[in-house]
């Protein structure tokens, strides 16, 4: 750590700095956590009060309009005033980032979580002192010098007093912060980009859904390649195939068949000539719920999905828990290919959607999903399946039967098998498919390299830091 400025001589800091530059410590500059006088503030004066939320991370953005007596806050909380910089001191608040200018306030003076240190600028501006200490690498060595217990770990205020900090002149302070946050706000209107690309996104991918089980999608494709078979050919082949299998399954032997449920038909859009209704339940072999488990909260064990595992046209298999390793899973295994659906979510946008599951090794799933293996062999049927799933009369009719109980939203696997599903033609159902695939794929690629540019725009953030304060910005 190192030690405070004497008349002994100057400091020497881990580089050299311009000339008209000095290193001091943080409290020959900002005495931190300074001693104040009496506030001379009446016990009913409202002042401001900042608890740790309202310190955003990374970001510097602070809210100080909450507002409570001085009665109440003068004694047990950190003061601070107008212009002073707060540092969280806990972890993992200080990790994070949430550090903060105290603003203009109410009488100059307000009060705080107790986890922040106060740096009180003298020699060094605000701005100057803030973008300093927010530094990533400031922040390493502040956390590997942090005392205490696991979960409970601060940064001690000595390391905060005897931290070096560069310091010029006031006015190229000034210049350096100008042109720091000059950079910043270009690096800004970039990542406003990325996010309204990100809102295009979702919008885009929405569009594309119901274009895909409306027809709209490939309304000419249609009128350049005219069908050989019906949607409804196609579907009474499936059911005949569906009927074949069960009735070769030795199991089944002295059994009924039980047809599948019919679709509801009520309400129902226009779809494309050749195109016909069906039903989930003639286009799964089953819908089953999964295990009703408390699993356990990490391996060893037997890997079972989360609920939120399972959203509109994906299903994350690296988001487990675990049940013990002898717990008797049965049947409720999840394989390549089969289709899962939410049943019970407090969001009742998340209730009913569907993503197929394209993991290698079968994994377990909880209650509150269903699992259904498609019935057609042709994986473009699982795929369409997904697709109408999520979009289009299907979707809404997931909507219109979801149910609402004690703040909990759910579907009843009933409903969901009687889910009208549109069917084309199989050579259009697998146009579509292909189209929606490659469509995605492209976007994928593409939103894959905004991420990394938002990546890679936090890592320039920190290098505009280290340049400045080297003196490359005055």
């Amino acid at each position: 750590m190192a030690k405070r400025a004497t008349a002994a001589g100057p400091i020497e800091g881990p580089w050299a700095l311009p000339d008209g530059w000095r290193w001091d410590c943080i409290d020959n500059v900002a005495p931190v956590n300074p001693r104040r006088g009496p506030d001379r503030l009446t016990d009913e004066t409202e002042v401001a009060f900042v608890p740790m939320a309202a310190v955003q991370a990374e970001t510097g953005v602070i809210d100080v309009s909450a507002r409570r007596p001085v009665s109440s806050v003068r004694q047990g909380f950190t003061r601070f005033g107008t212009g002073d910089v707060i540092f969280a001191k806990i972890t993992p608040c200080m990790e994070n980032g949430k550090i903060a200018v105290i603003p203009a306030i109410p009488a100059g003076s307000g009060f705080g979580s107790t986890e922040f240190h106060v740096m009180s600028p003298r020699d060094v501006t605000s701005r100057y002192l803030y973008h300093w200490v927010s530094q990533r690498g400031f922040r390493e060595t502040a956390e590997f010098n942090m005392t205490g217990t696991a979960g409970q770990k601060r940064v001690p205020t000595d390391f905060m007093r005897n931290a070096l900090i560069p310091v010029p002149s006031v006015d190229v302070q000034n210049t350096v912060v100008a042109r720091i946050d000059e950079l910043f706000a270009e690096i800004d209107d970039g990542e406003a980009a990325l996010a309204r690309a990100r809102d295009d996104l979702a919008t885009w991918r929405k569009a594309l859904l119901k274009a895909a089980v409306t027809g709209e999608l490939t309304a000419d494709w249609r009128a350049a390649n005219p069908a050989n078979e019906t949607g409804a050919a196609f579907l009474a082949r499936i059911l005949g195939d569906r009927r074949a299998r069960w009735d070769a399954d030795a199991r089944n032997n002295g059994k009924r068949y039980k047809e599948p449920l019919a679709p509801t038909m009520d309400g129902l859009p226009a779809i494309p000539e050749g195109w016909t209704w069906a039903s989930f339940d003639q286009l799964v072999d089953q819908l089953s719920n999964g295990i009703s488990a408390k699993p356990a909260h990490s391996p060893p064990g037997i890997p079972i999905l989360r609920i939120s595992s399972v959203r509109p046209m994906l299903v994350r298999d690296d988001q487990r828990r675990w049940l013990p390793q002898d717990f008797p899973v049965g049947g409720a295994l999840t394989k390549r290919g089969d289709l899962l659906f939410t049943r019970y979510n407090g969001n009742p946008e998340l209730v009913g959607v569907c993503g197929r599951y394209r993991g290698d090794t079968p994994i377990a799933y909880p209650d509150k999903v269903m699992c259904a293996p498609p019935s057609s062999a042709d994986d473009a049927v699982g795929d369409f399946l997904e697709l109408a799933m999520n979009a289009g009369a299907s979707r809404k009719h997931i909507a219109a039967y979801t149910k609402t109980s004690a703040g909990q939203h759910g579907v009843a696997g009933s409903s969901v098998k009687v889910a009208p599903v549109p069917i084309p033609p199989q050579a259009e159902l697998e146009h579509i498919v292909q189209v929606y695939r490659d469509a995605t794929a492209q976007a994928e690629d593409g939103w894959s390299d905004a991420i990394e540019l938002n990546a890679i725009s936090s890592a320039l953030r920190q290098s505009i830091l280290a340049a400045a304060f080297r003196g490359e910005l005055a």
